[in-house]
């Protein structure tokens, strides 16, 4: 039960995560309503108590991909100053590999989340950042060769030697700080004080294409990790020759088969294909993890997949995200396969063709001329929901670019719900943008999501897009208690109908949050705890709501009360 609420609550956080991102890849801030960067941030960097000269202080976007929005060097006292800061959500860290910064709180990302309002001046940003301890040591194989490239893996222990439920996530400035040298040697720095067990191997899983793999292994050289001795590190410490010998070199199988006509049974040259693990959640088969080989089929068809490791896959052909490509438009559902000790062949994914959703993006309810502008960048975004009872995939989406006319057609879609989302390629271009309404013919479509019959192509749907220039801000208050190490404040906003979820983003660390670029309207603001730390689930309230009207060019305050006294009874 533990593993499916942590899913759970993973799922979540990717779903407000995704929505949030969508929202501000789809607002473009165009010249005429970019808002001024004025907004500054300063604090201190020490280590202990005294200051640290020469850290750099960086100030990044949230969504991925982060991008670097300002950057400062703290002099000679540890102080900082960042400048010509835009309104809005950030994240401020301190750059410093080899020393150790506490996570921020109300996230789940070190540094410091912060809403930042136009013209604010925020102090008292600091940083105290711990001297960060070191595991090195040697890793080899049966036959005492270097094992090169291996990486390593750290498991965070109690003091009786059991895997803690909060792991730490150790982000290094050096992305191979955990990988083995040619000499099979490495060193692992910036680590905070703790217990912990090292291992090599990774046992082959995940859908992957390698040459061969290792089990997994702890120090001192034991499969099992009830086994495997505990590395204690003090701040600033050092473990020394933390050596793990791996067992035999595992091999790993070729999968061969072929993508033909589902209608004719002739082969199709030139599809994109890939395959990921299959995982099952209580009855559900869901297909994850994908890898998708840089070669089409060839001429006859054929597709190889070299190097796949033992386990439960499905393989279905796959095209670009964007749609960018010149492929046959057409789509294949999931087929299953297993690798055990053997190569499989024979391995047949029946393509059919594709359906094509056109229609035309109806911009009336904007009257501002730069937004309007704007939607000529941005991008008609669908995406297909797996029927009830089928391997369940995320790789049914579809994209098409917005004619000079409004036009867009989207092509290589599989039959069954189809959902529309209105975004662009830059987050710079897609602020404030958001479907209102779609229809299909003179059908509203409820829930935005035009049901797609197997041979059934549809030209006459029309996207109604609006733009929005509300802000939201808010605060937190929590009373009661304090939140678990390990947990984050999300808040978005919602309407009921048709039921959408509008923006969202993480409550920064003084408890504030801003949601920007909503339209005018009426909506449920929710807020929602989530946690994985030791905490979960012990008494924290679930989510809370509450309703706020939002006009064009103003900005609507609130306050939501978050009590965490702990109530008596069952």
């Amino acid at each position: 039960m533990t593993c499916v609420k942590r899913l759970l609550i993973f799922s979540l956080l990717f779903a407000i995560a995704l929505s949030a991102q969508s929202w501000s890849i789809t607002n473009a801030q165009t010249p005429d309503t970019k808002p001024r960067a004025t907004a500054s941030i300063t604090g201190r960097v020490t280590i202990g108590d005294k200051p640290a000269p020469g850290v750099i202080v960086v100030a990044t976007t949230l969504n991925y991909p982060q991008m670097l929005v300002a950057q400062a060097l703290s002099d000679a006292d540890g102080k900082y100053r960042l400048s010509g800061l835009a309104p809005g959500q950030i994240n401020v860290s301190a750059a410093a590999p080899t020393f150790v910064m506490p996570t921020s709180p109300m996230s789940f990302n070190p540094g410091r989340v912060l809403s930042l309002s136009t013209d604010e001046a925020v102090e008292g940003i600091d940083f105290k950042m711990t001297r960060g301890s070191v595991i090195t040591g040697r890793v080899v194989d049966a036959d005492g060769k270097p094992v090169i490239g291996e990486r390593l893996m750290l498991t965070l222990v109690d003091e009786k030697g059991a895997p803690m439920r909060n792991q730490v996530i150790v982000r290094g400035a050096n992305p191979f700080v955990f990988n083995t040298d040619d000499r099979g040697i490495y060193r692992i720095y910036g680590l905070p004080a703790g217990r912990y067990k090292v291992s090599a191997g990774d046992n082959g899983g995940g859908a992957t294409l390698r040459a061969g793999y290792y089990q997994k292994t702890y120090h001192p050289d034991t499969t099992e990790i009830a086994k495997a001795a505990i590395v204690e590190l003090g701040e600033g410490s050092e473990a020394k020759n933390i050596d793990i010998t791996l067992g035999p070199r595992s091999r790993t199988y070729t999968v061969s088969g072929k993508v033909i006509d589902g209608d004719t049974g002739e082969p199709i040259a030139g599809i994109n294909y890939a395959f990921g693990t299959l995982t099952q959640i209580q009855t559900q088969t869901m297909m994850a993890g994908y890898t998708s080989p840089s070669s089409p089929t060839n001429s006859k068809g054929e597709f190889i997949l070299e190097g796949v490791v033992p386990g439960k896959y499905a393989v279905m052909t796959m095209k670009s995200g964007l749609g960018l490509d010149n492929q046959p438009k057409v789509y294949s559902d999931p087929v299953p396969f297993e690798v055990t000790d053997a190569d499989v062949s024979d391995v047949e994914i029946k393509a059919h063709r594709g359906l094509i959703v056109s229609g035309i993006v109806v911009t009336d309810a904007i009257t501002n001329r730069a937004a309007l502008a704007g939607v000529s960048r941005l991008i008609v975004a669908s995406f297909n929901s797996p029927p009830p009872g089928t391997i369940q995939t995320s790789a049914g989406s579809g994209n098409s670019a917005i004619g000079p006319d409004g036009s867009f057609q989207i092509e290589g879609l599989r039959p069954g719900k189809l959902s529309f989302n209105i975004g662009a390629v830059s987050a710079g271009e897609s602020r404030g943008y958001s479907i209102l309404r779609v229809t299909a013919g003179e059908r509203e479509l409820p829930n935005r999501q035009l049901e797609l019959s197997q041979g059934q192509n549809v030209s006459n749907v029309r996207v109604y897009v609006q733009f929005g220039t509300g802000v939201v801000r808010g605060e937190v208050k929590i009373t009661g208690g304090t939140l678990p190490p390990e947990s984050s404040l999300m808040v978005w906003l919602q309407t009921e109908n048709p039921p959408a979820r509008i923006g969202g983003g993480t409550v920064d660390s003084r408890g504030r949050f801003l949601v920007t670029g909503v339209p005018a309207g009426t909506y449920d603001v929710v807020l929602q705890v989530l946690t994985i730390g030791p905490g979960f689930g012990t008494g924290i309230p679930g989510r809370l709501r509450q309703t706020v009207t939002v006009t064009d060019d103003a900005e609507a305050q609130m306050s939501f009360t978050l009590d965490l006294t702990k109530k008596e009874g069952p």
